[in-house]
């Protein structure tokens, strides 16, 4: 608005609100009520304090402007019946004395200011101004409290207020799913809500190791799975969170989010082998990445360029026929979109799970998509130790039996602790468990290093025509110093590889 006051905006503001209006002088309430309806639209206007009150009680008008010495009732005293009746009205006196004798009554009753006889309609607008920017700070802060109330008890979450540890609300789906009528109740139950957390596989609950609420309070904002029972003694799968409320010493909100109808409980506690076998049915997959997207979890999304490990925290938005729809910051999506597929884990899942297929690539918007994705025994968060992919500066030779094997392709990643081979062919006896003598050549340097070091067959993977082969060792001294050189080096070199890919 400026320094001048738009007399038009301000009675566009004022015209939701009522004015009423109280002075006994005969001649100068007429001419004040002309002055007031060119502001508000609806003005009410009496000669005394009684009448005041009684027109207040029936209409209750957001503004009264009083005289303070009137007959039957004063000013102040109506002002201090209506603040009792409406606390958020707005009193303004007016007087053509002066206000210091009536200024400690005023300012206890809550008065909001004082004009002084005859108005003037510069200070009555300044004065008007004021007061219909705090009416309108009020309203909009009741509608938020009254909206965050309706979120607070009808969203389908279980949320309860905390002071301390000691429950001051909680909303209807808390009675409702305990079966209780008052909160006083809920209150008595939630002193032993530790005891109502089951034993689950990776849930929280109450152990030897762990007090569930000390764990939630140290772990703000964390999601954690925990199961509860009902009256009916129904086994339900909720998702915890907890949160301190800003500013408020002690306060914090506990929220509970039913995701029962997931049926994910058996997959959290079954075995390894019934764990194997449901993680290859795909409705399961799909409620495992709808959990995290109900919940509002964040995900580490993981890629390996070349062995050298990309993780950045994303978001899964949806599930778009069939497609799952995952957000990335810009610097994974160059990751994924060199790897055309990623890892997904996050503190709700039991196992991580491996999105290929790339359908979709946004990159304006941050988005991709899979047309599939499974659960994973492992991602690449879980690995040790850094593995690379090594350049044309190395090379490998493997005795094993005292002769030269032949046929190795290529060394497809290297470690401090490991090396895995493609060979086109195996030689008659080479097993599992298996002892070999590895020969590594490095000729990154001006002199060249050679790793000499006995090795195991850990692992062979049998492919179209080729062989995996994955080799253990551990170095020592020299051989374990230019090794872990090699991988400091080479990781240095993919950083600088990645950071010019274009998308």
């Amino acid at each position: 608005m400026g320094d001048a006051i738009d007399f038009k905006q301000l009675r566009e503001m004022l015209r939701p609100y009522a004015l009423l209006y109280v002075e006994d002088n005969v001649g100068l309430n007429s001419q004040a009520t002309l002055l007031f309806k060119k502001f508000f639209e609806t003005v009410y206007s009496v000669y005394d304090g009684v009448e005041g009150l009684e027109l207040f009680k029936l209409h209750r008008p957001s503004v009264v402007i009083t005289d303070i010495v009137m007959p039957k009732l004063d000013g102040l005293k109506m002002a201090e019946e209506i603040k009792q009746i409406e606390p958020d009205t707005k009193i303004i006196i007016t007087t053509a004395h002066d206000v210091s004798e009536y200024l400690h009554d005023a300012i206890r009753i809550g008065v909001f200011d004082y004009l002084t006889k005859p108005l003037k309609i510069d200070s009555l607008s300044e004065v008007l101004l004021r007061c219909v920017t705090e009416l309108n700070t009020e309203l909009h802060h009741k509608i938020f409290m009254e909206n965050m109330q309706a979120i607070f008890n009808y969203q389908n979450s279980l949320v309860f207020l905390l002071n301390g540890r000691n429950v001051v609300i909680a909303n209807h789906h808390c009675l409702d799913f305990f079966k209780l009528e008052r909160l006083e109740e809920f209150k008595k139950l939630f002193s032993h809500f530790g005891e109502l957390l089951l034993e689950h596989n990776t849930f929280l609950y109450n152990h030897e190791e762990i007090e569930w609420f000390d764990t939630v309070r140290a772990h703000e904002g964390k999601l954690f799975n925990i199961k509860l029972a009902d009256k009916e003694g129904n086994p339900t799968h909720f998702v915890l969170t907890y949160q301190r409320i800003p500013k408020k010493e002690g306060f914090s909100i506990i929220s509970l989010n039913n995701v029962n109808e997931l049926g994910l409980l058996k997959l959290y506690d079954a075995n390894a082998l019934e764990r194997d076998k449901l993680s290859k049915d795909e409705q399961m997959v799909r409620n495992m990445v709808e959990l995290a997207q109900r919940s509002g979890a964040k995900v580490r999304v993981h890629n390996l360029y070349k062995g050298l490990s990309i993780t950045n925290d994303g978001m899964v938005e949806k599930i778009e026929k069939g497609n799952l729809v995952l957000r990335a910051p810009q610097v994974q999506l160059k990751a994924i979109q060199h790897e055309k597929e990623c890892y997904i884990s996050s503190e709700l899942f039991v196992m991580p799970i491996w999105c290929r297929s790339l359908v979709k690539f946004d990159y304006d918007n941050q988005k991709v998509y899979f047309s599939q994705y499974q659960m994973a025994q492992r991602s690449p968060s879980e690995r040790q130790v850094i593995r690379v992919i090594p350049g044309e500066d190395m090379s490998a030779t493997m005795l094993f039996e005292g002769r030269k094997i032949e046929g190795i392709e290529a060394i497809l990643d290297i470690s401090v602790r490991a090396i895995r081979l493609e060979l086109s062919i195996l030689p008659s006896g080479f097993e599992i468990n298996q002892e070999v003598v590895l020969d590594i050549v490095i000729t990154s340097s001006s002199r060249p290093a050679i790793v000499n070091t006995k090795a195991k067959v850990l692992r062979i993977i049998e492919g179209n025509r080729r062989y995996e082969v994955i080799l253990t060792y551990d170095l020592h001294s020299a051989g374990q110093k230019n090794m872990i050189d090699y991988v400091a080096k080479r990781q240095m070199i993919l950083i600088r590889e990645f950071k010019g890919l274009q998308i």
